[in-house]
């Protein structure tokens, strides 16, 4: 006789099938390849940026002017801020800090170097006193009433920093840029009238 407590019987359970395998990850091959892109990228613009804007010289290294220059009336070319002289007109000027382009007043330009001032002190102003007082200078330079003057034109300038006043910088340099366009004169009155 059959035992009637015994459980009754369960249907068999199909055979376990066995795990598929995981995709390998292929997670290192797409930073590899992200990191190729990348290097290709930075090198790419590397090359087009010298090709475009050429290194300029040492920093602080006086560019040879041409004294007779020819139909371009370029004087010199990546001449350090440092090295301009007042009434030097300029193409090509984005920035009073970069390298520039001297040319004759005489030919195409968007800006002159219009002044520069000696400050006095040995406590460095802060950076808004020596703000306003580099702008109000460069303010004060008498201009040529002739010259085509108008709201297109910006100033400019270079002043110390805290860290260069504590070399002994005190210079500041003024300049006068045309937002568009170019010009062909000096800004400036001409010497016997200044």
């Amino acid at each position: 006789m059959a035992d009637s407590n015994l459980p009754s019987p369960q249907a068999a359970l199909p055979p376990l099938k066995p795990e598929p395998e995981p995709e390998k990850r292929r997670t290192g091959q797409w930073i590899l390849l992200a990191i190729a892109f990348l290097a290709l990228a930075a090198a790419a613009v590397f090359i087009v940026l010298r090709f475009i804007a050429p290194a300029p010289g040492p920093v602080g290294a006086e560019v040879e002017r041409n004294p007779n220059p020819g139909l371009d009336g370029v004087i010199a070319q990546g001449m350090a801020p440092e090295h301009l002289e007042v009434g030097e007109c300029l193409r090509g000027f984005t920035s009073p800090l970069d390298p520039q382009t001297v040319v004759t007043c005489e030919s195409a330009h968007n800006a002159q170097l219009i002044g520069t001032f000696e400050l006095e002190g040995e406590e460095f102003p802060g950076a808004d006193t020596l703000l306003n007082e580099a702008e109000n200078l460069c303010k004060s330079i008498s201009l040529d009433p002739s010259s085509p003057l108008d709201s297109s034109w910006t100033y400019h300038f270079s002043r110390p920093s805290q860290g260069t006043w504590s070399q002994g910088d005190r210079l500041v340099s003024c300049f006068l840029s045309l937002s568009d366009g170019n010009i062909r004169g000096s800004l400036l009155l001409p010497p016997e009238e200044s």
